[in-house]
């Protein structure tokens, strides 16, 4: 399974400016990709690139396989939730992109959008307005639409925003399962920088505001560490 999906060459990326230079770049089919930054370091860009839906500034852009199936799943605030749309009518504007023109869904398409709803385990959810859903829920719709196009390359921009550590864990643990066979490769984006140690030394002020780049103060009452975040 391990044929080239995307590949880039030398390529420059942005809008009139270069956010990036010289990229190179292969996606292969089962692979898992992190993409880890700030905001404004050009993650989405490079995202959207791949994809094909913004064009390189400089280098080129090749897909290994005709035919090519993706999905791109955006940060939940960035689709507009005051359409009056139920769960299900959002995850079937997935399948939208790979229809005729002036086609409206078929029945096999509303079939795809329950079975991913059911994949997600969010089948109660169909009927519910995707603007009165919690964040957390929001986001599992958001990845049914996703995955409700059996893509090859799936591209997920923050899929765990709005939820808790056990919610973002069942949704790494579902994209581990659900590519078991290896069928699509996977790239995740993440703005969000992270450490991992002992909590005395993950919580001391040097350590948090070298990781943060601000000015982090913390000091321990009653058992417990506060923290505080000076102005940067």
């Amino acid at each position: 399974m391990n044929e080239t999906l995307i590949r880039l060459r030398e390529v420059s990326i942005g809008y009139g400016r270069p956010l990036m230079h010289s990229v190179n770049l292969e996606l292969r089919r089962g692979e898992f990709w992190g993409m880890v930054g700030p905001n404004g370091a050009g993650k989405t860009t490079l995202a959207k690139t791949i994809l094909g839906l913004v064009p390189p500034l400089i280098g080129r852009v090749e897909r290994g396989v005709a035919g090519l199936r993706s999905s791109y799943t955006p940060q939940r605030h960035r689709l507009n939730p005051s359409y009056p749309l139920c769960a299900l009518e959002v995850v079937e504007m997935g399948r939208v992109a790979y229809l005729p023109i002036g086609h409206r869904p078929t029945r096999e398409d509303r079939r795809k959008a329950e079975e991913a709803l059911a994949r997600l385990d969010v089948s109660a959810l169909a009927t519910k307005l995707y603007r009165s859903l919690s964040g957390g829920q929001q986001q599992r719709v958001l990845l049914a639409r996703a995955l409700a196009v059996d893509p090859d390359l799936l591209v997920l921009d923050e899929p765990a925003e709005g939820m808790d550590l056990l919610g973002t864990s069942d949704i790494l643990g579902f994209l581990k399962k659900a590519n078991q066979n290896g069928r699509m490769s996977v790239l995740i984006q993440y703005s969000n920088l992270f450490e991992v140690g002992p909590t005395e030394a993950m919580a001391s002020s040097a350590r948090l505001t070298s990781l943060y780049g601000r000015p982090v103060e913390t000091h321990t009452c009653a058992g417990k560490t506060h923290v505080h975040v000076g102005e940067s």
